[in-house]
């Protein structure tokens, strides 16, 4: 799938200035066997998420929901919910921005990585107009059928501190900073 085809889907302020090269600077991403869990202390992500109708519209136009409430501002206006619902995987998006590249967490960008799944809590809906951060920390890495799993935590709070997400993101990375160099180098060799 070339490149013009995944990015013609793009809407939003954030979607085209979001790099979906994942390539890019992964020479500097965590790598699985270099985590520090001696230290699991709860930091900041790289940038702050402010949510806008179009982030809401478009996330639910592009996984395939047509719920008005998600992608309809008057209807939505007009529900119990004063305005647009965020849908519920929402929160993915908001991580993925708020980690960014260069600090703790962005092995979630690791190319080779794949996902067996997340975990996420919901405290409270995101709403329009709130800026959103995140709070990181390692939560979990273990081996298990001859794979690296890493499960960091990921609480999103909005501009007030009010915690509305915890996400566990999880994933099945390369184990070493070596087999990542050897996957960028298209050695595709990873036991599956």
């Amino acid at each position: 799938m070339s490149k013009t085809h995944f990015t013609k889907n793009f809407k939003t302020e954030k979607q085209r200035v979001f790099s979906t090269d994942f390539f890019t600077k992964a020479d500097k991403y965590e790598a699985w066997d270099e985590i520090d869990f001696s230290n699991l202390k709860e930091v900041d992500g790289e940038n702050t998420f402010e949510i806008k109708a179009e982030d809401l519209k478009y996330y639910a136009e592009a996984i395939g929901d047509d719920n008005p409430l998600m992608i309809d501002e008057e209807y939505a206006k007009k529900s119990p919910y004063g305005g647009l619902v965020a849908h519920p995987l929402f929160s993915t998006t908001i991580c993925f921005w708020c980690v960014g590249v260069e600090g703790k967490g962005n092995w979630i960008r690791t190319p080779g990585a794949r996902n067996p799944g997340q975990v996420i809590e919901i405290y409270e809906g995101f709403k329009v107009g709130e800026i959103i951060h995140i709070k990181i920390k390692p939560h979990d890495r273990y081996i298990k059928r001859g794979k690296c799993y890493l499960t960091y935590q990921m609480d999103a709070y909005n501009q007030n501190n009010v915690l509305k997400t915890r996400m566990y993101a999880t994933l099945i990375l390369p184990r070493t900073r070596e087999d990542i160099k050897k996957f960028l180098a298209g050695i595709r060799g990873l036991e599956d």
